[in-house]
């Protein structure tokens, strides 16, 4: 698609994007409600874990490869051809997900141990059930996110950002069924959920003309240089799961709730990077992928600086907000039901941990996709296998000292130490991107942000006995103005051109 097409439905997308993350962030306000941190909503979303890992093992990496191969296949020789292909690589890969479900189905014990090693017989038992019922979803996702490639490929991005929407639909009704018909309700609730997935985009696919036909040939050629572009994908794509997965399992041996409690934090945690970031990132690889290829080295390198500088005028104020308004964010996402004070603390304080690495997970992101543009994927997959190995002793270091909030402490100081390692790699790859703007831009955010704090602490330590909500409200529109003008007193060059653009669009 090209740039400029997709910078039409931008407005549309991230809208999508914004009620995904909040109908997401409402399902695990659902699972909460009813579940709290208890070995059950532990044991379900370990086993709801382990799917989506595999899948990403699989499909993700599949549909990376995908994409770029039918549209080579479809120039050379076709749309017949390729449509030859696509058939091809799905049914290819629906064998190789029936023997992962032969796994799951037979070793569904062993597997949560893997997962989750502190899980006592009655947690791993019920984590257990609800892997037997949702192994079958992989077929499902494996659909959808090849469906999803192809739908892309003829320039339809709206349905691959909805697809999310009656997958939750279905995991919300599951979770509030469970608790008058049975908890086992909840494993097959995952499974429906996929399954509406393939229902609700099967029709889409059917106003392109492309039909499903059984091939399997796996001598073809297209289907090696496939694998050949899989593999480091795998690698790249997976390192982040398997480390999520790590955290859970060092999680499962410090406290019966803490896999929930982190969970819960993460939920918010990217909510806020998903919806100021997503879009973001997306147009940026976009852009630097047509620069690179024109060899504009110094239009990627000027569109790198805005990005990271954006990304810090909107993030900063984000983090700093988040760690002071922990609690009662928690408390009005997740205080009701089942989630009790001890839930309330466990997810507040993982919050806070997480939130310090936030600057740095979004500007990873971003040099991540200037790598790709640049069809550089090797540097990125050895720095994540590396940092990798880093979060996970330091998740056993802190785990101890700290408890679950040693865990999320991990994450972040991981997240920072690959951000600068990718920064400077980077650096080395395309020169300088304007990096001492970016510090002065960076200072200027940081004092506004502090100052913005110290308001936002002041208000919702005054409001917060009295009305939770109101605090949160008043404390964030207070801090807002005050970050703003703190920034437009001190010049800030991002700041300065969103004010530029608002001017042009209210004064014409």
């Amino acid at each position: 698609m090209k740039t400029i097409n997709f910078q039409k439905n931008i407005g549309i997308l991230m809208t999508i994007i914004v009620i995904s993350k909040l109908f997401g962030m409402f399902r695990d306000v659902v699972l909460a409600n009813y579940y709290g941190t208890s070995n059950i909503s532990d044991a379900y979303l370990i086993a709801s874990s382990v799917p989506t890992l595999l899948f990403y093992f699989i499909g993700h990496a599949l549909s990376t490869a995908y994409i770029p191969m039918y549209n080579k296949v479809k120039k050379e020789k076709g749309i017949d051809a390729a449509n030859r292909y696509s058939n091809n690589i799905t049914t290819i890969s629906l064998l190789i997900c029936t023997v992962l479900i032969l796994l799951l189905l037979c070793f569904p014990s062993y597997i949560v141990k893997l997962f989750a090693a502190g899980f006592d017989s009655q947690t791993t038992e019920i984590a257990s059930r609800f892997i037997r019922a949702s192994a079958f979803s992989l077929y499902f996702m494996v659909l959808v996110n090849i469906g999803n490639g192809y739908l892309q490929i003829n320039d339809n991005f709206i349905v691959p950002a909805a697809i999310s929407l009656p997958r939750n639909l279905a995991i919300i009704t599951a979770i509030i069924l469970s608790a008058t018909i049975g908890v086992w309700l909840m494993g097959w609730g995952i499974l429906f959920a996929y399954i509406l997935e393939v229902l609700f985009i099967i029709p889409f696919i059917k106003r392109t003309g492309y039909k499903y036909r059984t091939v399997i040939d796996i001598k073809d050629k297209n289907v090696g240089e496939t694998l050949f572009i899989v593999v480091p994908v795998i690698i790249g794509v997976g390192v982040s799961q398997i480390n999520n997965a790590i955290s859970k399992s060092i999680a499962s041996t410090i406290a019966e709730g803490a896999i929930s409690a982190l969970t819960y934090a993460s939920v918010i945690n990217n909510a806020v990077q998903g919806i100021l970031v997503t879009g973001i990132v997306t147009v940026l690889f976009a852009d630097s992928a047509a620069h690179v290829v024109n060899n504009e080295e110094e239009e990627v390198k000027i569109k790198l600086s805005k990005t990271v500088n954006g990304m810090l005028l909107l993030l900063i104020p984000a983090s700093i907000g988040v760690i002071i308004l922990a609690k009662p964010i928690v408390t009005v996402f997740f205080n009701r039901g089942n989630f009790d004070v001890n839930s309330i603390n466990m997810t507040m304080s993982a919050l806070q941990f997480y939130s310090i690495g936030l600057v740095f997970l979004a500007i990873r992101d971003s040099l991540v996709k200037v790598f790709y543009a640049y069809k550089d994927t090797k540097t990125t997959t050895i720095t994540s296998v590396i940092v990798i190995a880093i979060n996970i002793l330091l998740s056993l270091i802190f785990s101890k000292v700290l408890g679950v909030q040693g865990v999320a402490l991990a994450t972040s100081v991981s997240a920072i130490i690959h951000c600068i390692t990718l920064y400077i790699l980077l650096r080395k790859k395309i020169g300088d991107f304007y990096i001492f703007t970016t510090l002065i831009n960076t200072a200027k955010s940081l004092l506004s942000g502090i100052t913005m704090g110290v308001v936002v602490f002041l208000v919702n330590r005054l409001l917060l006995p009295s009305n939770v909500l109101a605090s949160i409200i008043l404390s964030v529109i207070l801090g807002c103005i005050t970050y703003v003008l703190i920034l437009l007193i001190l010049k800030s060059e991002p700041a300065m051109d969103v004010l530029s653009k608002v001017k042009k669009v209210f004064i014409k």
